[in-house]
Order: C-alpha cells, then structure tokens, then sequence
C-alpha cells in the first residue's frame, strides 16, 4: 500500500508552466515578487511563512476581518508564523482579546484561502502537478491492485478537484473520504470547504461574522458537527453562518481538525504501508508523526521512501523528522527540484513504485 503525504510547498508549486520563484525570493514582499514573475503570482497558493503576505488579494480579506490586524506586521517577513502563532495561542490563556484575534485569523485565513484557490484554478485551468501524479500513481496501482492513502495538511481543495476530474468522486460528504475500497483522503488540518456547526448561536437572533468573533473572546459553544461550506465566508446550504473547520498552523501542532472517522480510517491504514512519498512536507507535525510512530497502528519500520522538496536540506529535514529506521535495506530517495521537478522525471517515479 502507497501513503502519500502532501504540504504547502505541493500546492505551492502545483504548476508546471507557472513555476514559483527562486528560493531567496521567498522571504522578500509579494508585491515585489508580482512586479517580477507575473501578476499571477498574486494567486499562488501560499506557504506557511507566506499566509499574511502583503498580496492586494490578502489585505482585502485582513480588513474585513479586521481585528486580526494588529498581529499582522508581526506575522510577515523572515519570521516562523508557526511560532508566532503559537505564542499567540498561549497569550490567550491569560489575555482574552487574543482569543477575539485568533478567530478572525481562522476566517481570514479560510476566505483569502478560498478566494486565491479560485483565481489560482484561473491561472492553470485544471492542468496541475496533482492531475499528472495521481494518473502516475493510478497506472501504477491499477496494474498491481494496490491501495493508496492520500494524506494532506493543506486547507485548498486542489487535491480533490483533481481526484473528482480522475475518478467522478464528488466528495458532497464525509464518508466519500475514505469509502472507496482503492483510495482513501485524509485532511488532518482541516479544508477550506469544511465548516462546524454552532452548538447555540453566540446570539438568539441572526448575527454577522462581527459579532461571532467579538463573542468569541467569551467563549463560543462549538458542535463537533462537520459540514461542506458551499460559499465563503463558512457559509452552510442553508445559509446559516459556520466556524471555519481548519486548524491555526502553529509550531508542534497537536490538534488534528477532521472527523473522527477519518482518523480511524487513517489508524487503520497506517499498518499495512510498504512505500511512502512526501511532496513538499516537512514533517514538523508532531501529533502526525507520533501517529505514524505508534506501536501496532503506525507505520511498519521497513517501507520505502522517496522526499520530494524544493531543496536538498528540505529533503533531509523531512527524513530526519520522519525518522525512520534508515537500518532497514529499503529504499531511500531524495528529491530536491520541488513538485514541478517531479513532474519532469515522471519515469523516476514510476521506477520507485515498480520496485
């Protein structure tokens, strides 16, 4: 069986003809980087250290929910937002306001997500490195049976809209996650399209986004109920107003943010991997990387590995975090020119499945 682990740096880098620009641009402002490579560059989906950028598309959405302003100038530049947003989750233990902060980030980050995958979908008209691979890994699996795992710690739905072009998969529930006997998603982090229902609304009458994240330095009475947002921002079929279902991205995370089917179904998986592929992870998610370490229900120790990243001392991150017993006479792969560079070698991932 195949697990596939997908990060930022997958959708990131999901376009061939739109290739993303050199590493030592990526800590620089994206308005200088729209002024070089192209206004598409305004679209593409961001990594972590990218999320509060000064993107004309993003601050839109930092206005309307505007109370998570005061965090911005300390989220941008050459600092670890997975950090800093963790200290921020530890402030608001002491001092309510943050709280207030923190729920208009998770609104920001589901709109200005939602609306950069569609104006990104316009850039690349459903040709993408997620189609290509998937149909690499589907010539393959047919051939021998197989089962894949797709696990995904990315919000945008880009992974699905190519499986539901692949296999008419619509993915309109839950269970259509992980039903199909040949293929199973996880999304541990919680997507763009997912929403949790209120247990009570914070007000006995209808209320606006405002007043949720002003009630939320109180408390808010949040369901364990999931359901698929049809309109951003998190808004239901029915028209009723939701809490957006995606996890904050802060340093050793612990929080897993999908149903709890999908974590059994993940759990019951895990043990029968023998190969494993990596795109653009670092492997920095503690609660994943126990799960995958854990006696009985994780990873068997002796499976082959091949890390995709967009350098080489990503790539060995990746497997130093992982760490998997490198004892084990499997095979090891490190890929360091990113997704697009994968593409380009399809036939080295084609032999890395067939052996």
């Amino acid at each position: 069986m195949l697990l596939v682990v997908f990060g930022a740096g997958a959708s990131y880098d999901s376009v061939l003809q739109l290739p993303p620009p050199p590493p030592e641009w990526i800590k620089g402002t994206s308005i200088r980087r729209i002024q070089q490579y192209g206004s598409h560059e305004e679209f593409r989906p961001p990594l972590a250290n990218q999320l509060f950028d000064d993107r004309p598309l993003f601050v839109t959405s930092m206005q309307k929910f505007s109370d998570c302003m005061p965090l911005v100038n300390l989220l941008r530049g050459d600092v670890q937002v997975e950090q800093k947003l963790a200290k921020f989750e530890a402030e608001a233990e002491t001092f309510p306001p943050r709280h207030r902060q923190l729920t208009a980030i998770r609104y920001y980050l589901h709109e200005v997500l939602w609306k950069c995958q569609k104006r990104w979908r316009e850039q690349h008209g459903g040709i993408t490195n997620y189609s290509t691979f998937l149909d690499a890994v589907e010539h393959w699996r047919h051939e021998n049976n197989e089962k894949v795992c797709y696990v995904t710690f990315n919000y945008d739905t880009m992974l699905e809209e190519s499986i539901e072009s692949r296999w008419r998969i619509p993915f309109s529930d839950f269970s259509s996650y992980i039903t199909p006997h040949y293929l199973t998603l996880i999304k541990l982090h919680g997507s763009i399209d997912w929403g949790l229902e209120f247990e009570t609304y914070p007000l006995n009458r209808p209320f606006s986004f405002d007043e949720v994240i002003s009630e939320s330095a109180r408390g808010l009475n949040l369901s364990n109920r999931f359901r698929k947002i049809r309109h951003a921002p998190v808004t239901f079929d029915d028209g009723k107003i939701g809490f957006p279902a995606l996890a904050i991205p802060v340093e050793k995370k612990r929080e897993f943010n999908c149903p709890p089917e999908h974590l059994r179904a993940l759990a019951e998986v895990l043990p029968r991997v023998t190969k494993m592929i990596t795109i653009g992870w670092r492997a920095t998610e503690q609660h994943f990387l126990d799960m995958l370490k854990k006696r009985l229900s994780g990873l068997p120790g002796d499976v082959d590995l091949m890390t995709v990243s967009g350098t080489l001392g990503g790539a060995r991150d990746t497997v130093n975090n992982l760490a998997i017993d490198n004892s084990a006479r499997r095979k090891r792969e490190l890929k360091a020119n990113g997704f697009s560079g994968l593409i380009m070698e399809i036939d080295q991932l084609e032999a890395f499945l067939r052996a």
